[in-house]
């Protein structure tokens, strides 16, 4: 079940003596101040903020400097210590969700907001010191935003970490309604020197928003982007810890935008990001801020099957089917309200194990099996979106090539003894994420052993190679150069995954290329 919960020390009853000093209660609520969206620009309106309860995290009771009680707070930001009178202490609140252990290696989560620009130090807030001087006392604590209105940030941007945490707190809800899902430590990187230029993440320089090894970094730049009040932004990059940590990613990354015609593998994560926001908000129109005052942005509709360029290949056409499949509302096609638990069920479980790549085939035949009483519906939903309904892992019978005829099929066939021409592209784009820079290889293994794929370029171009058993990198070859790429690994019977790439001869530019793939048992 829910792992904090608000555990009440109740004081128990005590004769006085003569020099006996009673107990005091003191108790009180930590809030936050939350800005909200704009509806019309979908930038911040910090006039029309609100205070938030700040929900499931550590109050510590400080005396002389020592930590001598904790706490959680419940869900309304409430918390309760019991103290001896005629004593100076102070409350002291951490960005923190935890369930209360010192063992972070040990945590069934933890999630912690820290500064990235200052050695990581956690974020907190306090109080001054005070003396309990009565049987009952009630000490509040709010973070606020910082911002003056025509002035902008003139104080400590104190709200923000906590709005974070107040976001995967959400998630926590959700999951929590559903099972017991374990969740390995996450530091959230967060700071208003955080800027979306590329280079030293110590002084801010993260670039984006994105998550990476176990560690999300979060936009902070006043008037450029800040990301800490676009709860669609928090969530979505927390659904691709959730995809590496718990479930599975195959996703390469890179760049991305509304109509693009990606690599599957991206377009998958991606879109199960942006679906993943949409879930836990139920908010379908995902809103990101930026510009000055924050106060312009853009928005997404998660829900409009209507998206730019529909296929496999499409982070729109993923997102729309899986927001479809998870919510309540009948429209066009959808007709399908599984909610949460199937969709999470199927990526911590079969999807987790595919031997293909992780995409939307994958996704929608196992949703399909799973769910046999809608396979009309799901069909309908995959056909909207330009999608073989006739889906199977592979995308065996896609026809959707995105105007790309080296697009498909999604996977060549290749077995020992046999060689297979292969050919990349870059007409959408060659940014080595998009549709067709890479290509998938089923290297048919007839039993256990050592076997060598060797790629021939047919012209000076260098050729990178990867093999995979279900999604486990087991070889690789990036040397640079024009001659053949030779990748020799242990297989296991079955099917490995061979992921293939083409650069110009100086290894330094995504290339349109073909080669020959030939498959060898050693």
């Amino acid at each position: 079940m829910f792992p904090w919960r608000l555990f009440c020390a109740c004081a128990a009853l005590i004769i006085l003596s003569g020099c006996d000093v009673p107990n005091a209660e003191i108790k009180g609520k930590v809030t936050y101040e939350k800005v909200p969206h704009s509806d019309i620009s979908h930038g911040l309106e910090y006039d029309k903020s609100f205070d938030s309860p700040v929900r499931g995290v550590e109050v510590q009771l400080i005396e002389d400097g020592n930590i001598i009680d904790t706490d959680i707070t419940d869900a309304q930001g409430q918390y309760k210590f019991i103290k001896k009178m005629d004593t100076f202490v102070k409350i002291r609140v951490r960005a923190e969700l935890s369930n209360g252990t010192d063992d972070d290696d040990n945590n069934e989560w933890l999630v912690k907001v820290v500064d990235n620009t200052n050695d990581k130090a956690l974020y907190t807030m306090e109080t001054n010191t005070f003396e309990v001087k009565r049987e009952s006392m009630s000490i509040n604590l709010h973070a606020s935003s910082g911002w003056q209105r025509e002035q902008g940030y003139t104080s400590t941007r104190a709200a923000a970490p906590f709005h974070v945490l107040d976001k995967v707190y959400d998630i926590f809800l959700k999951l929590d309604a559903i099972g017991d899902v374990q969740l390995p430590a996450l530091s959230i990187n967060w700071s208003p020197n955080n800027i979306p230029q590329f280079g030293d993440i110590t002084t801010g320089e993260i670039g984006t928003s994105y998550y990476q090894n176990g560690q999300i970094f979060l936009l902070g730049a006043e008037d450029v982007d800040t990301d800490e009040y676009d709860q669609h932004v928090i969530i979505h990059e927390w659904g691709h810890f959730f995809e590496d940590k718990i479930a599975r990613s195959d996703s390469i990354g890179g760049p991305h935008a509304g109509g693009d015609y990606l690599d599957m593998r991206v377009a998958f994560g991606e879109g199960f990001g942006n679906a993943w926001s949409a879930m836990i908000t139920d908010k379908p129109t995902y809103q990101d801020s930026f510009d000055q005052d924050q106060a312009t942005g853009f928005s997404i509709e998660i829900e409009d099957n209507d998206v730019i360029n529909p296929g496999w290949f499409s982070e729109g056409s993923v997102q729309s089917l899986l927001y479809d499949i998870y919510d309540e509302a009948s429209d066009g096609q959808d007709f399908i309200n599984l909610g949460l638990e199937p969709i999470v069920a199927i990526l911590t479980g079969q999807q987790k194990d595919t031997p293909a790549m992780t995409s939307i085939f994958t996704f929608m035949t196992f949703i399909k099996n799973e769910n046999p009483s809608f396979v009309n519906d799901f069909n309908n939903l995959l056909e909207a979106q330009n999608i073989t309904a006739d889906v199977d892992i592979w995308g065996t019978n896609a026809t959707n090539d995105g105007s790309l005829p080296e697009a498909l099929p999604v996977y060549l066939d290749l077995s020992v003894g046999d060689t297979i021409r292969v050919c990349t592209s870059t007409s959408q784009g060659a940014d080595g994420n998009k549709l067709a820079n890479h290509r998938f290889i089923k290297l048919n293994v007839p039993s256990n052993g050592s076997y060598t794929l060797t790629l021939t370029p047919s012209r000076d171009n260098d050729i990178d190679g990867y093999i995979f058993t279900n999604g486990a990198a087991v070889a690789a070859n990036e040397a640079a150069g024009i001659e053949p790429a030779v990748i020799t690994a242990e297989l296991v019977q079955g099917i490995s995954i061979a992921d293939v790439i083409g650069y110009n001869a100086e290894g330094t530019a995504v290339a349109a290329v073909c080669f020959d793939a030939d498959f060898q048992m050693n």
